[in-house]
């Protein structure tokens, strides 16, 4: 599979379900999460072509095949001064941004490309978002003039910044587990089917915070021997954990706030709809964040015309649709890009 350079010393890997037979086509750019990268979404791209669709998904730094983090990166996501994390996110964001404008020129794509962020992955395609006034103007104009839509997939409410509520559980953080089993049961949780109460009332009282359904079984166990060619298990303690934990919320919050409803922001990115999309069986933190922004949007959008954010809501569905159901994956993407 290919890799592409964005700077000197910095390489992104990506797959890629290649061009359609179509002069004209829509092009998925993915943005991947904690632990399971790309190779999560290898069974959309076969199924991409027929739909005039093509599919993009690249490896952040510190997944196989990219460039990894510096040791001094590495210091400074673990222990550095607040100042230093905001400025080495931020970078995070140029450069994915000049990845995709690179991308769009190298591949010529048409000029009707959506950027989806999967998971935590939304802590990456905010820091991109963000940077949007502060880059080069070739970057800035071809990433304005190509992507039409963001899609917020699935965000965990540590993503954004948000504060949990009381009880809210993630293995990732349960001292009663061995810091060796965190990740591993971390991601049986995330894969499973949960099932909470009426979550339309934003009730903190109907979430399910550990009792995940027995059938389906979580998406992990479709897996089987795959389950190492698309996660590495690695990253977390270097530099992905820390970035969901409470030290890192002010920085994350800001960089939504700025990302999502600043007017300058928002501005450059006119020629783009948002839209949140997110599973009714994912665990509690994936609605907390869809909570929050509904809550958000209502307040700042009173009174308004076009909406700051479009909400998608996709029934049954866990955190790993595009794995369990890949065509259903696929059908959403083209509702959200059709609407």
């Amino acid at each position: 599979m290919p890799s592409l350079a964005v700077r000197d010393n910095l390489e992104y890997f990506y797959i890629d379900s290649g061009a359609p037979n179509a002069t004209e086509y829509k092009t998925i750019i993915i943005i991947h999460g904690h632990t399971f990268h790309s190779g999560t979404f290898k069974r959309l791209l076969p199924l991409a072509p027929s739909r005039s669709l093509r599919v993009i998904a690249l490896n952040r730094r510190e997944y196989p095949g990219t460039t990894p983090f510096s040791a001094e990166e590495l210091r400074i996501f673990k222990s550095g001064s607040e100042e230093e994390r905001a400025k080495l996110l931020a970078q995070q964001g140029f450069d994915l941004a000049s990845f995709i404008s690179t991308l769009v020129k190298q591949l010529d794509l048409p000029k009707d490309v959506t950027i989806v962020a999967w998971s935590m992955g939304n802590i990456f395609l905010m820091s991109l978002l963000s940077s949007i006034n502060a880059l080069p103007a070739d970057v800035k104009g071809i990433l304005q003039s190509s992507v039409k839509n963001i899609i917020m997939w699935d965000p965990p409410s540590q993503a954004l910044g948000i504060t949990s509520p009381p009880g809210g559980y993630v293995p990732l953080w349960d001292d009663d587990l061995p810091p060796e089993a965190r990740g591993p049961a971390f991601g049986i949780w995330a894969a499973s089917y949960w099932k909470h109460g009426d979550i339309s009332t934003h009730d903190l009282k109907v979430f399910n915070y550990r009792d995940a359904e027995k059938y389906p079984a979580p998406s992990t166990e479709n897996m089987g021997e795959e389950l190492f060619s698309v996660t590495d298990f690695t990253a977390g303690d270097k530099c992905e954990t820390v970035l969901v934990e409470p030290v890192f919320f002010g920085i994350l919050s800001r960089q939504r706030d700025k990302a999502l409803f600043d007017s300058a922001t928002r501005d450059s990115w006119a020629g783009a709809s948002f839209t949140h999309m997110y599973g009714d069986a994912n665990s509690w933190n994936v609605i907390y964040s869809n909570w929050f922004l509904e809550d958000k949007v209502k307040t700042l959008n009173a009174g308004k015309g076009k909406e700051l954010i479009s909400f998608k809501l996709i029934p049954g569905a866990n955190h790993f649709l595009m794995w369990d159901e890949p065509e259903a994956a696929l059908n959403t993407f083209e509702a959200v890009i059709k609407s």
